[in-house]
């Protein structure tokens, strides 16, 4: 599965983000996937990471996009232990 494909996945869910603001939802596209990679890079952190809102689910997850343009998604301790590697 390609990273591309993992977000088209999420999205095919009914994924989206949070923002951190407002509480807003905001959807998965393309374009902020690389905006997110392009951030990493230029900010000079390995990996971004954000809220992510799946319907009819209520634990909290996260979605974690690297520098690389990896994508990672589950709950946040699973995250924060790719974090750590």
């Amino acid at each position: 599965m390609t990273n591309l494909d993992h977000l088209t996945t999420l999205k095919r869910h009914g994924a989206q983000l949070r923002n951190p603001d407002d509480g807003t939802l905001i959807p998965l596209t393309e374009d902020f996937y690389h905006r997110a990679v392009e951030a990493c890079r230029t900010g000079g952190y390995n990996a971004a990471t954000y809220e992510l809102v799946l319907p009819d689910v209520d634990s909290e997850l996260w979605l974690a996009i690297w520098k690389d343009g990896h994508i990672d998604s589950g709950d946040p301790q699973s995250i924060c232990a790719c974090l750590d590697r």
